[in-house]
């Protein structure tokens, strides 16, 4: 049975570098410690999201209600949408895609409810965000029907527990500038970690699981990041 709640999500930047395999990543991890289904979707050619996930599921760090697909089209992607859709087993679709513009990425925000540009706290990386603020804007003017196309949010990654005077103001400017989330990602090992061994959830668990106190110490970063994760999923979700 079709599932009218299925949520779709691209993350969108027009450079690599911006933390959005990491947003990817971390969504898929809240949704999945959310008790909801998850369907990843890599577009990106280099795979880095296929390759963690086959990580992820090598290190049993991988749930049986995540799935992995890769599409080198919108046609493919399009199809595997609605395939998801018309089988009802799927709450939420992420989709990584390349840090590219032009028509792919057009057609890609056609297929999504939520678009998100992953922005880091730099001058350069404020220039690349505003760049795809710019275009998601321009795209209004180029499809038929601008009702139809979904919200666009920025979040601020990789951002400092301790911000300088620079990344500071640039976080003012952001909140001028964006349509920007009012989570953010923060710079955490726990992601650092999360790519080399799997999803958040599933790392606490483990974790939680040792017989070491040692271990079992562990798990509060990787819960931290889960947390702010959910938050970032939250903000998306109500915006």
């Amino acid at each position: 049975m079709a599932n009218d709640s299925m949520v779709v999500m691209a993350a969108v930047a027009r450079k690599g570098g911006s933390g959005k395999s990491i947003l990817v990543k971390s969504l898929a991890s809240a949704a999945l410690a959310g008790n909801k289904s998850v369907l990843v979707i890599d577009t990106d050619p280099q795979r880095d999201v296929t390759r963690w996930f086959g990580r992820a599921k090598a290190n049993g760090m991988a749930p049986a209600t995540a799935t992995l697909r890769t599409a080198d089209n919108t046609g493919e992607l399009e199809t595997l949408i609605h395939g998801a859709y018309e089988a009802g087993d799927v709450d939420f679709v992420v989709i990584d895609t390349a840090g590219v513009g032009g028509s792919w990425t057009d057609q890609i925000a056609m297929l999504a409810d939520h678009l998100l540009t992953p922005v880091v706290a730099s001058v350069t990386d404020f220039e690349v965000g505003t760049q795809t603020v710019d275009w998601f804007k321009r795209l209004h003017d180029r499809v038929p029907d601008p009702s139809q196309l979904p919200p666009h949010h920025v979040v601020l990654t990789q951002f400092p527990a301790r911000p300088s005077k620079l990344e500071t103001a640039l976080l003012q400017e952001a909140v001028k500038a964006f349509p920007l989330l009012n989570s953010v990602v923060q710079h955490r090992n726990a992601y650092r970690e999360m790519d080399s061994q799997g999803f958040l959830g599933e790392i606490v668990r483990q974790l939680n699981a040792s017989a070491s106190p040692l271990q079992r110490s562990h798990a509060r970063r990787f819960q931290e990041a889960l947390v702010e994760s959910t938050y970032v999923l939250n903000d998306i979700l109500a915006a």
